[in-house]
């Protein structure tokens, strides 16, 4: 696991100097894991697209958009390639507003 997780930090901090040893550190990186059926941890997997192996480094290579339609998810859209990834979330334990109490039996407002 420290190796695929020094390749990544590679990718990420070389990207901007040498784009296609970046690109060849993550798919290395990613070959590994799945050689050694390892998985990779939640933040390592969302830090290169999945279908393009590009690390996102900052404005230039993915954009983020916040979703509500009929599931709240993140879209993160590679621009290398134009893959859309999304990651569903849900707000935990939101407290109740004023003006939705519930009224029990026996309660008058």
């Amino acid at each position: 696991m420290a190796r695929i997780s020094k390749l990544l930090d590679f990718a990420i901090k070389y990207y901007g100097e040498y784009p296609d040893f970046a690109v060849a550190a993550v798919r290395t990186a990613q070959r590994i894991s799945m050689k050694y059926r390892v998985k990779l941890p939640t933040a390592l997997k969302r830090k290169f697209c999945r279908k393009c192996y590009t690390p996102f480094t900052g404005a230039s290579t993915f954009t983020v958009r916040i979703r509500s339609g009929r599931t709240r998810h993140v879209a993160v859209k590679c621009l290398k390639c134009g893959y859309v990834r999304r990651y569903q979330f849900r707000v935990k334990n939101k407290p109740p507003s004023e003006g939705s109490r519930v009224i029990g039996v026996g309660q008058h407002s």
